[in-house]
């Protein structure tokens, strides 16, 4: 048997090395042998100590004997502002890698460590204070972290403080600086139980010093989100307050927040605003909600589910009511959805119910004028309108009554319609026709119009359509490409295609971002996939799946009452005048989403 050939090299390393040299190094300053360089702390106490070692634990110290300062040669340094208690502990920890954090040497050592550069002992005295937080010494903890750089310390202060904001003292909460409350104002953590406390925070800070703070009081106004006050709230507190009255700018967010709560601020035809972007403590959530379609059986549904992109959970709502056959429209209202339409296969519905958020619960509310299927609903300026081949009307909530309008210039086969900067586009092939067109409605003249928009992609019949940010989506129903138009430039792009495609499925908008959900997908598979699409990053990812496969569905976005996502503790806000919730409805049964 033949020996193995011996190694020419042999790797080793001793992985107690590290720790052995360290103790050599510790016991070499214990007998004060090689010491070439004496520390001199605030008071005159001296600390003998080695370069090397220094200089290889702190990049300060490495900075300062490597440079040519009169310190890299001088045998004495003198370190002032560091006591001496505190340079011990940090010269026991180059020696050693330990040090012992205490409530007694937290923040002198946690200042000496940021000055002489110990990132390590910075940091284990961040952690440290990160315990100690409570009531008292919140809002100078984070002063302190902020003072020193120490992120972590005050990332964690600041969250401490928005989820405690309700039991702080009244005299701590006026005393804080304007950037700092308008920096809790704008977060979405600001634990609050309901918009009135945010909005009743920035006035009473404001209360505090009126002569030097009332023109502060418009840039925390914009913080607030005020069109998730309650209404009477708005109309009793916000709208009376005498701050208002004269300040164009806050009446203009009044306004806009009584637009919004009567439906007439279309939240999705805007760019982003973190002021429709209801707080998670308040259990107020934007929800996809879908309505009906068929399953793999081909089937009716007439069940309503919702999606809360925030926990990530389905839920049922209150289910519909009547046979919803085919060819029914659906559309979100504010926050009601409508059902319009459709037909059993022998006869067309004139029929319209509305589904109340609040409730939880289907009404039947004014037919339409006429009985139809296969037509298209949106909702502008607060009013509904449905669009068909050869007529128009408008229903108004507010009179529950529909109104006829003048129909399309040239009638549509199966059009989709999409509301975008106060007008109303269709799009549609011409009936009889393979030629699609885009025609836009004016509510101000009553006339339609062809939209001269240079040629249309090449879709093979109407796609669906929804408007995001003042711009106009159209998601074919054959391929995965996505179409984009901008009606102020009157060009068209693309946006990368989606991961699947869709036939039959359902477009939304929810939180900034397209949802397209079920359908038949590539393989002709009817698939349960729901995916969405943010323009921020131009990318596509699947979000979740359905319930169960669906095609033939309907999809709208509205805001709802669930149960708060963070638990509010202490004694919290009292609200002026503020009253109990109203119960959204019966008790639901959780579904997870996947």
């Amino acid at each position: 048997m033949e020996r193995p050939a011996p190694l020419a090299v042999l790797p080793f390393s001793d992985p107690a090395h590290a720790l052995s040299l360290l103790r050599g190094l510790s016991q070499l300053r214990a007998e004060r042998k090689f010491l070439d360089v004496t520390l001199e702390a605030a008071g005159g106490r001296d600390f003998p100590a080695h370069r090397a070692v220094l200089a290889a634990a702190s990049p300060y110290f490495r900075a300062m004997f490597a440079g040519q300062l009169r310190e890299s040669r001088a045998e004495r340094v003198r370190l002032h502002g560091v006591p001496p208690d505190t340079l011990q502990l940090l010269l026991d920890f180059s020696y050693t890698g330990r040090v012992a954090v205490s409530g007694d040497n937290a923040e002198p050592l946690l200042r000496a460590a940021d000055l002489l550069q110990f990132p390590a002992v910075k940091e284990a005295c961040g952690a440290f204070l990160q315990q100690q937080l409570d009531l008292a010494n919140c809002l100078d903890m984070q002063d302190f972290a902020e003072a020193f750089s120490c992120a972590g310390l005050a990332s964690a202060a600041q969250r401490f403080i928005l989820r405690h904001v309700g039991e702080l003292g009244a005299e701590q909460l006026e005393r804080l600086p304007l950037a700092r409350l308008l920096r809790y104002l704008r977060d979405d953590g600001l634990c609050v139980p309901k918009e009135e406390a945010a909005f009743q925070l920035a006035l009473r800070w404001v209360r505090a010093d009126p002569p030097r703070r009332a023109a502060h009081w418009p840039q925390l106004l914009e913080a607030v989100r005020l069109p998730f006050v309650r209404r009477f709230y708005l109309l009793a507190h916000v709208e009376a307050e005498p701050l208002l009255a004269r300040c164009p700018p806050c009446l203009r967010l009044l306004r806009e927040a009584r637009d919004f709560q009567a439906a007439r601020y279309d939240r999705h035809d805007r760019g982003p605003c973190p002021r429709m972007r209801p707080r998670p403590s308040t259990g107020l959530a934007e929800i996809l909600v879908l309505v009906g379609g068929c399953d793999q059986d081909c089937d009716e549904l007439v069940t309503v589910d919702c999606y809360n992109p925030q926990t990530g959970q389905w839920r049922y709502l209150a289910e519909f009511p009547d046979h919803l056959g085919g060819g029914y429209s659906i559309v979100a209202l504010g926050n009601d959805i409508y059902v319009t339409g459709g037909s059993d296969g022998s006869r067309l519905y004139d029929c319209v119910w509305r589904y109340n958020s609040s409730v939880n619960e289907w009404t039947e509310v004014a037919p339409m004028l006429r009985a139809r299927e296969y037509h298209s609903s949106s909702v502008l300026d607060g009013l509904l309108y449905v669009v068909a081949a050869d007529s128009t009307e408008r229903y108004d909530h507010a009179s529950d009554s529909w109104e006829a309008l003048r129909p399309m210039t040239y009638p549509m086969d199966n059009c989709s319609t999409t509301a975008c900067r106060g007008r109303l586009y269709a799009i549609g092939s011409l009936a009889g026709k393979d030629t699609m067109v885009m025609q836009c409605y004016d509510p101000g003249t009553d006339l339609w119009s062809l939209v001269d928009c240079g040629p249309l992609p090449p879709w093979s019949f109407a796609p669906k359509t929804v408007t995001l940010n003042g711009l106009m989506y159209f998601v074919r129903d054959d391929s995965a490409e996505v179409d984009v138009y901008n009606p102020g430039k009157n060009d068209w792009d693309k946006i990368p295609s989606m991961n699947q495609v869709h036939v039959g499925g359902s477009l939304a908008v929810l939180g900034g971002k397209l949802y397209v959900s079920g359908g038949y997908d590539n393989t002709f598979e009817l698939s349960d996939v729901v995916e969405a699409y943010d323009p921020e990053t131009r990318a596509w990812s699947v979000v979740g799946r359905l319930p169960e496969p669906t095609f033939w569905h309907g999809s709208v976005s509205i805001f709802r009452q669930f149960m708060p996502q963070t638990p509010l503790g202490g004694r919290g806000f009292e609200l002026d005048g503020s009253a109990g919730d109203v119960d959204v409805g019966q008790p639901e049964r959780p579904r997870e989403l996947h």
